[in-house]
C-alpha cells in the first residue's frame, strides 16, 4: 500500500507528471505502431495467398 501512496505522491509533483504524460504518449505510440504493422502484414499476407491461388 506504501508503493502506491508513494507513486501517487510523485504524480502529484510537476515531474511527476511530466514523465507519467511522456509514458502515455510511448505506450500509444508503441500500440499505434503494433496496429500499424499488423495491419500491414495482414494486407501482404491477404496479397500473397490471392497471387498464389
Amino acid at each position: 500500500m506504501g508503493y502506491i501512496h508513494a507513486f501517487l505522491d510523485y504524480l502529484r509533483t510537476p515531474k511527476g507528471r511530466h514523465d507519467f504524460i511522456d509514458y502515455l504518449r510511448a505506450v500509444v505510440i508503441i500500440i499505434a505502431t503494433i496496429i500499424v504493422v499488423r495491419s500491414g502484414i495482414d494486407i501482404v499476407g491477404s496479397w500473397i495467398r490471392a497471387w498464389f491461388n
